[in-house]
């Protein structure tokens, strides 16, 4: 007898997407460390037989460290969008209000295992000069628990406004 697979290609993305938002938050540190320790000693070495070249790796520096940093808060600000999407959509099929469920609760359950390494490695002496320079993803990391509590409450209200209009999952 033939089994049918199912299609787990929904779960796997949510995985996926969390897997990557925790990963760019631990190599955050880690990479910055090994690029000022690398970077900052060539530039200074640099600087003495070359200004202009010390100048441009200071500039390739700073890029990369404002990289990291954004690239963080956009990977949090894409999950609050989806949150916001999926509330939003609530009324136009029910499927939307599984999505945000399974997403809030998702990202309920394990905000204190990924905030709790996170907050390790930025608490971490070695990292201090690191996570100095990414102050927004310090920010999101410090108050993680309220951010996103509030997203939730706020998107739960959007939801509740869906559902008591009256018009939901009618056509």
């Amino acid at each position: 007898m033939k089994q049918k697979r199912k299609n787990k290609k929904g779960q796997s993305d949510v995985i996926y997407f969390i897997v990557a938002v925790v990963a760019l938050l631990i190599l955050a540190p880690i990479m910055l460390k090994v690029v000022n320790t690398s970077l900052g000693a060539f530039s200074t070495a640099l600087n003495t037989t070359s200004e202009v070249a010390s100048a441009n790796v200071d500039y390739v520096h700073t890029t990369f460290v404002n990289f990291w940093d954004w690239l963080i808060a956009i990977a949090f600000l894409v999950n609050v969008v989806l949150l916001f999407v999926f509330s939003f959509m609530v009324d136009s099929h029910p499927i939307f209000a599984v999505f945000y469920f399974i997403s809030a609760i998702i990202a309920m359950m394990f905000s204190h295992t990924v905030v709790t390494p996170i907050s390790t490695i930025f608490g971490m002496d070695a990292f201090s000069t690191e996570v100095l320079a990414l102050p927004i993803t310090d920010f999101i990391v410090s108050n993680f628990d309220l951010l996103l509590l509030g997203i939730i409450i706020l998107t739960g209200i959007i939801m509740y406004g869906k559902f008591k209009s009256g018009e939901s999952f009618q056509r």
